[in-house]
């Protein structure tokens, strides 16, 4: 072989070894950036989006607004919370946990904690206690076209999840509205509750599981604009679904469990209620049923 075909080859593995280099060294700085700016894994089309939130029990807001104003009680109720969450992790079809924090003090606490499945750990700062809206403006805007669960901080996902069809739920126009379980628990056992699956239905939801394919608007993310925990917020939420997001409210909770983890009696020491207008009415309730019913 001449000289100049020899350069001419060398010349050539000299630029697919560059634009290997390249293409990797992309994906390595798109890694490294994602987690430190803590971006949400868009890749993982089949993987549940868990959406919480994540307070310090011991500190300002959370702890002027609970019945319990005992350090050593409350720091019991953030140990359960932490349990929870820990739990979330662990299930084997969740991809991420996406956690909005309104306190400085509680995101470095999350920081410090030694979870398992940690990466699955996604934060997003709000300025106050969280709303609806903080929810479903982080749904809009990051999590199009995922399986998303939102659900409260005491609630983790059980049994039965791997038989959800995400192409049914996107085709049908399905959401899921659950009503929780109970089992035992580590302080107690929470089975058999009134208001459980199971039990008895009073009109109690607090997971709701859909697939956003299309951007809401501003007049329909103005209609989540309210306190979570509220008396009537289930209605509210479901009346939503079905008249504002034209989805189909399903409660098959016997079929996909969830469990309430809440021994420590600490409640919201006010629970206003939402007044009664047309959010809200008899209509607003989904009882047990079926997947695909």
């Amino acid at each position: 072989m001449g000289i100049l075909k020899r350069r001419k080859v060398c010349f050539k593995l000299f630029l697919v070894s560059g634009a290997i280099f390249t293409l990797y060294g992309f994906a390595w700085l798109k890694a490294v950036l994602n987690n430190r700016y803590n971006v949400p894994p868009q890749k993982e089309e089949s993987g549940i989006h868990v959406i919480t939130n994540y307070p310090l029990m011991t500190e300002k807001p959370w702890n002027e607004s609970q019945t319990e104003t005992n350090r050593s009680r409350l720091w019991q109720r953030q140990e359960e919370i932490e349990e929870t969450l820990q739990k979330n992790l662990n299930h084997p079809l969740v991809t991420a946990v996406h956690l909005l924090v309104n306190q400085p003090s509680a995101e470095q606490r999350l920081s410090e904690q030694n979870f398992h499945n940690k990466h699955k750990i996604f934060v997003h700062r709000i300025n106050a206690l969280p709303k609806y809206r903080d929810f479903f403006d982080y749904v809009n805007d990051r999590l199009q076209n995922q399986f998303v669960v939102i659900t409260n901080m005491d609630i983790y996902l059980g049994e039965g999840f791997e038989m959800i069809n995400k192409t049914f739920l996107v085709k049908s126009n399905i959401s899921y509205a659950l009503t929780r379980h109970g089992r035992q628990e580590k302080r107690c056992n929470m089975g058999g509750k009134r208001g459980y699956c199971g039990v008895s239905y009073v009109g109690s939801h607090d997971t709701y599981i859909f697939v956003l394919t299309q951007p809401l608007d501003d007049s329909v993310l103005a209609e989540f604009n309210y306190n979570m925990h509220v008396m009537g917020s289930d209605n509210r939420m479901i009346w939503i679904l079905k008249n504002r997001m034209k989805k189909k409210p399903l409660n098959p909770c016997q079929y996909l469990k969830t469990y309430h983890n809440h021994c420590v009696d600490i409640h919201g020491s006010v629970r206003p209620q939402i007044s009664y207008n047309r959010n809200i009415g008899k209509g607003a309730i989904v009882k047990p049923g079926g997947l695909y019913e």
